[in-house]
């Protein structure tokens, strides 16, 4: 078999707290969420066929997200925020989870930021992860930004399929400059 073309993926989170969107592009399907209120949203992407497997906001903060048998190898994380405070940055078992799950230099600037300058002088801020699943604690992709303007990082990397035993695995890869 022969490996697939590299899919692009792109996660736009949000910062403002006012009108909450966000969007998700793996290769032409588009993705996106408008809630009622500002929370975490949680894409988990087939390795196999790039098929959406699970897509849903939460507004815990220090709560991970019930995933089930998703939590594998198996499957792609992408995390993208929507108007959340920095009163209400990753905390307790969420930490953990997105920790294990791609998280690293990123997550812990917000943490800082919120902690060390005040958490409400600064409002908002925008986080989007692309990793792994199955607490490998193996590195992912991720971007932020604190405070304006509404709109957060976007997050752009690849999905490269690797050949394994016949099947393809897609898997994050950074963005080519070819």
């Amino acid at each position: 078999m022969s490996a697939a073309l590299p899919v692009p993926l792109t996660v736009q989170s949000s910062l403002n707290n006012q009108f909450f969107y966000a969007q998700m592009a793996i290769g032409d399907k588009v993705l996106t969420q408008q809630p009622k209120t500002g929370g975490y949203w949680y894409v988990i992407i087939d390795r196999r066929d790039l098929s959406v497997v699970y897509n849903e906001v939460h507004s815990d903060f220090d709560t991970a997200p019930d995933i089930g048998s998703y939590n594998t190898t198996d499957y792609i994380l992408a995390v993208a925020t929507l108007g959340v405070g920095l009163n209400r940055q990753p905390q307790g078992s969420l930490f953990k989870f997105l920790d294990l799950n791609g998280a690293g230099r990123q997550l812990r600037r917000i943490d800082q930021v919120a902690v060390q300058l005040n958490c409400g002088s600064l409002g908002t801020f925008g986080y989007a992860l692309v990793g792994v699943l199955g607490d490998l604690n193996m590195p992912g992709f991720e971007g932020s930004q604190i405070t304006n303007p509404n709109v957060g990082p976007i997050l752009t990397v690849q999905l490269k399929a690797v050949d394994v035993n016949g099947t393809n695995y897609y898997t994050p890869v950074e963005l080519s400059n070819s």
